[in-house]
């Protein structure tokens, strides 16, 4: 038998509804029937099965998590990346395209932890062109494809170089923090009804959106006989602010949240470990005088060059 090889690897050059998402580490492609209908047993050994609703969905992680609130407030379009073909064909057609269309983006988490590039992952779901869209409409190949051209990301995130809380306040600062996470996440509502194939409704709704995240830190100041992470879980609804160092000496980022309320807070002391760790989960709250939205003055999360 001869030889025979049709793998690919290595996810490149992604780019989602018109945004650039360099740095390319995952891309995970899940599609297939909601809906797979059996019939009782009624003196059949093996039930009767149809299948009803298909879908195309998927996650993303990259590099380019500066990109957050872009890609989550993109407008609607296509999601393309390549891969590698094995076997040393030539990049002049040594390359698969995808290319995934209407990628409703309903939920992306940012993580930074110091040693490594942050990253962003993002979750989506594909809204079927028309009613006689299928999975291979909504996800077409192009094969024997050229080399693509390099998408770059800006890439940093492996130092938190300042955290500070009542950003705008009486600012409290959080020394030596190690790691920061923040999900942001839409309610997906979908339907496929009619003589719909696929999913054609498919709406990521503001209304309802939760904004979560965590802050781990080794930070031991204390005042008014409380730690740090006390006086925090103590302190009212505020702005948490970030400064993150980026690749090659580029311009540190300023990562802002509105709204921060600590709910809870862990302190892990530990003989193997070099210090105390205090991690502090936080969500985002609303203030119905002065609504928090992701567009607009008054951003949920900002991610601007420190200035």
């Amino acid at each position: 038998m001869a030889t025979v090889n049709k793998r690919v690897g290595i996810p490149q050059a992604i780019v989602i509804n018109g945004i650039d998402a360099g740095g390319a580490m995952t891309a995970r492609i899940i599609e297939g029937w909601e809906n797979m209908i059996r019939s009782a047993p009624d003196g059949l050994q093996v039930p009767v099965i149809d299948r009803d609703v298909q879908y195309v969905r998927g996650t993303v992680v990259t590099q380019s998590w500066a990109e957050a609130v872009n890609l989550l407030t993109g407008v609607l379009g296509t999601y393309v990346f390549y891969e590698r073909k094995s076997g040393g064909i030539p990049e002049a057609t040594g390359f698969i395209e995808h290319t995934i269309t209407n990628p409703v983006i309903h939920r992306i988490a940012i993580n930074i932890t110091q040693g490594g590039f942050g990253t962003i992952s993002l979750d989506f779901e594909c809204r079927f062109s028309d009613t006689t869209s299928v999975i291979t409409d909504m996800h077409a190949l192009a094969d024997n494809h050229a080399a693509p051209t390099y998408v770059s990301a800006a890439r940093g995130g492996f130092r938190i170089e300042t955290a500070q809380f009542d950003v705008g306040g009486t600012p409290i600062n959080i020394y030596h923090s190690t790691a920061f996470d923040f999900t942001i996440t839409l309610p997906l509502v979908k339907a496929c009804n009619d003589g719909d194939i696929g999913y054609t409704c498919v709406d990521a709704r503001l209304d309802g959106l939760t904004a979560t995240g965590s802050l781990t830190f080794q930070d031991t100041t204390i005042a008014t006989a409380a730690l740090l992470a006390q006086q925090l879980l103590l302190h009212a609804r505020a702005a948490l602010q970030l400064k993150v160092r980026q690749s090659h000496a580029a311009t540190s980022k300023l990562i802002t949240i509105a709204g921060v309320i600590f709910g809870s807070g862990t302190q892990n002391s530990d003989v193997n470990a070099p210090f105390t760790d205090f991690n502090i989960p936080f969500e985002v709250g609303n203030d119905p005088a002065l609504p928090l939205t992701l567009a607009g003055d008054n951003k949920i999360l900002t991610i601007a060059d420190e200035t």
